[in-house]
């Protein structure tokens, strides 16, 4: 009896410490007091931001929602990218050429260094937010939200010859920034994938035959120098799509550079 009663207890107390770790949440950014926090279980968005006191003129546009149930398809993706990657470069060496293959190793030790992070799609403008607050998403366990500061720089990454980070220059399009930064010769001509600092991806034409006009990139918008298409599609046609959605999911840092 003493022994069903001990079992009760241990069972209760392991119960009641599985739904404290599961709750718990953590903030980082430009707030008020960052950190970890312990949430009541069925915590809305919208009620969270109002008890952080984020900043409606902060630069939400970076904001980012990472969840840990995500981080699973992020790793299949991911892996598929990598494999897609190493197929690549054997084939290109296969076929005598050493340049794609070497632009194929380069963007597999890339990808290879980026963590998967679980990262959410969703708007986190605050105020937008909160007047939605009777409705917005309730938080799990895990979660993490961060609220950067505002970056000053546009990245380009992909089939360049080294990652650039140009100065944002406002209402710049795309392609402007692109040709600051020498691109590879296996390179795509042609596109370019536009990810937006919330998360958001376009492929964009940039030739003079197919160029578009579009939404200028956000500071801390990163640009996607593509693989030539016509040099990749017969074995991974997917490839540069699924790269740009697997950058999507990098937030940008807690913290200023």
């Amino acid at each position: 009896m003493k022994f069903a009663r001990l079992s009760c207890l241990a069972a209760c107390f392991l119960a009641s410490t599985s739904l404290l770790a599961a709750t718990r949440i953590e903030v980082l950014g430009s707030l008020p007091s960052p950190g970890e926090k312990q949430i009541a279980e069925g915590l809305r968005l919208g009620q969270l931001l109002g008890q952080l006191q984020v900043d409606p003129l902060g630069y939400w546009l970076g904001a980012s929602w990472q969840r840990q149930s995500l981080k699973q398809e992020q790793q299949r993706l991911k892996a598929g990218i990598l494999f897609d990657l190493i197929q690549l470069q054997r084939l290109a060496r296969l076929q005598d050429n050493p340049s794609l293959a070497n632009a194929a190793r380069q963007l597999n030790e890339q990808v290879s260094a980026l963590p998967v992070t679980g990262r959410k799609i969703y708007p986190l403008d605050p105020l937008a937010v909160e007047l939605n607050m009777a409705h917005s998403p309730k938080l799990q366990g895990g979660d993490r939200l961060i609220f950067p500061p505002r970056p000053d720089y546009v990245r380009i990454v992909g089939a360049v010859s080294q990652d650039c980070a140009l100065p944002f220059v406002p209402l710049q399009q795309a392609y402007r920034y692109a040709q600051q930064c020498p691109a590879l010769a296996d390179a795509d001509p042609d596109y370019l994938y536009l990810i937006q600092p919330d998360g958001q991806v376009t492929r964009l034409g940039i030739a003079l035959w197919n160029r578009e006009e579009a939404v200028p990139p956000a500071p801390g918008a990163v640009l996607l120098v593509p693989l030539n298409a016509s040099d990749i599609n017969a074995i991974a046609p997917d490839l540069n799509r699924e790269l740009a959605e697997f950058l999507a999911t990098q937030p940008l840092p807690a913290d200023a550079p």
